[in-house]
């Protein structure tokens, strides 16, 4: 079996979780914290470049011609310096995220639920998990996904259906009280998480037996997971307010708690994290494996595999001094956004065009 292959339907699936990733609990509070109520108009704005920027993505899609992401980039700058650019993307923004991605895990366990356990072994485990199931090839996480997506809706479906009943919609309005430069602010917050990381994607199209169909995959597995985010925020801010939400650090796990019918139905949180356990382990699985897939072709290794264990010790050192305190968070998440659009908008466009360029030199 060719491990290296993924289906139209597994890639739509681990793309879907993968955005819905760390972003499932955050996005609400990061919204509103901006926009107020209008948070899920700065969504539709926020889906709205992503599809944009999905015309850039299928463009290169088209250049490769069969070929890899790291080889069209070789091909396209030279071998010297397509391996230096290869370099620098690799380590400065997938292998960055994942780590960002391994303390924001560890950040929530041992805030919300296991305060008393060392993050090191909460980095520990979510480690071990990625890189086998890496090691056991992309076919075997595709699968995992096919198997796991399901769980995630109906997840979903269990936790946030039961609040519409006690969501009080009037806490949506009004409409527009700020007017567009909040709603506009917030979606520029918010685009470089998490879908112009969708340049990551491209290094799946030569991981499928029908390439033609990588666009449509990223269209789908985008607007799916804006419509979700789009539910959750509504369904969020409709049952706390958005004063209670800006002021909440997972309001999006918060909410689930407030669910109680004559005292039976009750405690759904613990679903809420199951949910996010499983969107992360996606998240990280693809992180870790794009990492490992750019590093082994600077190199020119054989087989990424043997990159996963130092990446994964690599990661654990990172995550465990990325921010000493809440003040270099705060700092981090600010500049993030100018930071990811560098890679997710301005690289990509620069690549695409230099293509578009040498096709039309090289054409007689």
């Amino acid at each position: 079996m060719d491990t290296s292959k993924l289906t139209i339907r597994q890639m739509t699936m681990w793309f879907i979780l993968y955005q819905l990733g760390s972003a499932f609990l955050v996005l609400p509070s990061n919204l509103a914290s901006i926009a107020k109520q209008d948070a899920w108009i700065s969504l539709c704005l926020v889906l709205a470049v992503q599809l944009l920027m999905i015309l850039v993505y299928g463009g290169i899609a088209k250049q490769l011609n069969g070929a890899s992401f790291d080889q069209h980039l070789q091909t396209l700058l030279g071998q010297w310096l397509g391996k230096l650019l290869l370099l620098l993307f690799t380590l400065m923004y997938p292998f960055l995220i994942l780590s960002l991605v391994l303390r924001d895990l560890g950040d929530y366990i041992t805030t919300v639920i296991l305060p008393e356990t060392p993050m090191e072994v909460i980095f520990v485990l979510m480690l071990g998990v990625v890189i086998y199931v890496l090691y056991c090839g992309v076919s075997t996480i595709g699968r995992a996904a096919e198997l796991l997506f399901f769980i995630v809706m109906g997840l979903l479906a269990l936790g946030y259906l039961p609040l519409i009943p006690s969501a009080n919609f009037t806490n949506l309005l009004p409409v527009f009280e700020f007017g567009w430069k909040p709603i506009v602010h917030a979606s520029f917050t918010n685009i470089a998480f998490p879908y112009i990381e969708s340049v990551l994607f491209l290094y799946f199209v030569s991981q499928t037996n029908r390439p033609e169909k990588w666009r449509a995959v990223v269209i789908k597995s985008s607007l799916i997971s804006g419509f979700l985010f789009m539910c959750v925020t509504l369904i969020v801010i409709a049952v706390l307010s958005q004063q209670v939400v800006t002021s909440l650090n997972f309001p999006s796990y918060f909410v689930v708690r407030t669910i109680s019918y004559s005292e039976f139905f009750e405690r759904f949180e613990i679903a809420v994290s199951v949910i996010w356990f499983i969107a992360i382990f996606f998240r990280m699985s693809l992180l870790m494996y794009v990492s490992a897939k750019g590093i082994a072709a600077v190199f020119q290794l054989k087989d990424y595999r043997s990159l996963l264990i130092p990446f994964g010790l690599i990661t654990f050192v990172i995550a465990g001094i990325l921010w000493p305190n809440t003040a270099i968070l705060i700092t981090t998440y600010r500049a993030w956004p100018f930071y990811s659009m560098f890679f997710g908008i301005i690289f990509p466009i620069l690549i695409w065009l230099t293509g578009l360029f040498k096709q039309r030199v090289s054409q007689p």
